[in-house]
């Protein structure tokens, strides 16, 4: 397979609201969408994996069982699938392209938190009849830790780093929020950030509002940095804006 790899993590602020439970921002992904689909249009040699956040939808009930995430694994995986599907719904009816759910915890293996084995052949065929999968936050039964929690920001990393190891062109990676990348504690857009830049600057990352079981923004630029070691740039963008795919945001490399 040639096609060129496009991944795609549309946060859990963005496409709904933190701040309450259960509410998806409706008109931010149906503009996500018509996004998604003109970008397929036009370059009919990408294939694309999107990943969708918790939001309101699994962080308060992964917060209400965060000492046992065990007893609360159903509850929080419907939650995640609920946010998750309406977007799934979103793509096929609004812009009539070919998606399907995927649940994590189905195709991939963890061990202390390192992804061992990913079932990449269900993913070659769905990739080969041109449908996108769409993979929403999780809990996994890591093979060490027990039951943990996935969030996108790490799936979408380790999924890319496998794939690029597979010898698969990784043509882009997006971490779509509701900030134009990572702002400075003027509320300044950082262009560019290195491992290097990243231990300077602790003071930048702040609490965002509503509830986040998975590290914030923090969290986020280490899954980047991760990717730039292994010769992966990211960017860190505003997905309410139009054109995210040609914005830069914040470019994480090496």
């Amino acid at each position: 397979m040639n096609k060129k790899l496009v991944f795609i993590k549309l946060g859990g602020s963005l496409i709904s609201d933190k701040t309450k439970v259960n509410q998806a921002n409706l008109k931010v992904i149906d503009n996500l969408s018509k996004e998604i689909k003109a970008v397929l249009d036009q370059d009919n040699n990408l294939s694309l994996f999107l990943f969708t956040g918790a939001g309101g939808f699994g962080h308060p009930v992964a917060e209400k069982y965060k000492n046992n995430l065990k007893e609360g694994l159903t509850e929080i995986k419907n939650a995640c699938k609920k946010l998750n599907q309406i977007v799934v719904d979103t793509l096929i009816n609004q812009s009539g392209l070919k998606t399907v759910s995927i649940e994590p915890d189905k195709i991939v293996e963890y061990r202390n938190g390192k992804l061992t084995s990913l079932l990449n052949n269900s993913i070659f065929q769905l990739l080969g009849k041109n449908i996108i999968p769409v993979f929403h936050a999780d809990l996994v039964h890591d093979k060490k830790l027990g039951v943990s929690v996935l969030s996108m920001d790490k799936f979408l990393a380790d999924s890319a780093v496998f794939f690029k190891d597979r010898g698969f062109k990784i043509e882009k990676v997006i971490f779509a929020g509701t900030t134009s990348g990572v702002v400075d504690r003027h509320g300044r857009t950082i262009p560019r950030l290195t491992k290097k830049d990243f231990v300077k600057m602790e003071n930048v990352f702040y609490k965002g509002i509503g509830i986040d079981v998975s590290g914030g923004m923090k969290y986020k630029v280490e899954q980047c940095l991760k990717l730039a070691d292994r010769g992966i740039e990211s960017q860190i963008v505003d997905g309410r804006t139009k054109n995210i795919f040609n914005k830069t945001g914040t470019v994480i490399s090496k």
